[in-house]
């Protein structure tokens, strides 16, 4: 009786073991894939912060034009639409895109929408849709973007 007992127990905490070690190396992969896709997100997010701050700085200098020469107002309002119709449309959250639009139309950029205007803000939405899925970027790590 003893023996069948002790021969039980032994099984139970080999099963229990083997159980263990298979969910912590289960825990220990789900944390390295975490891990991996939030570096590969990495490159978009610090691509993002750059642009952000450069098209804050130059939409801060057009909203406080009475502080600035007409040269940085004339600079900045160029660098703005280079940001607007470009780069930050690469980069870009859907919310922030919305703020770039109305920062836009109180500039009076969205006027006279051209055809090259047009086609190089969807080539920038085309490029980043690319660049999300070949880095393999979960989106919940970018936020909510329009394809």
């Amino acid at each position: 009786m003893f023996k069948l007992v002790g021969n039980t127990i032994s099984t139970l905490s080999i099963i229990i073991g083997i159980t263990l070690s298979v969910l912590n190396f289960r825990i220990a992969k789900e944390k390295e894939a975490e891990s991996r896709k939030i570096e590969a997100a990495k490159p978009f997010l610090e691509l993002r912060q750059k642009l952000y701050l450069e098209a804050l700085t130059n939409a801060s200098i057009l909203a406080s034009q009475d502080f600035h020469t007409e040269e940085e107002v004339r600079k900045a309002k160029q660098r703005f639409a280079e940001l607007y119709w470009g780069e930050l449309s690469l980069i870009e959250e859907k919310n922030i895109e919305k703020a770039m639009i109305q920062v836009a139309d109180s500039m009076n950029l969205n006027d006279s929408i051209s055809p090259s205007k047009r086609a190089t803000y969807n080539l920038a939405h085309s490029m980043r849709e690319s660049l999300v899925n070949s880095w393999g970027i979960d989106r919940s790590k970018i936020g909510e973007i329009n394809p």
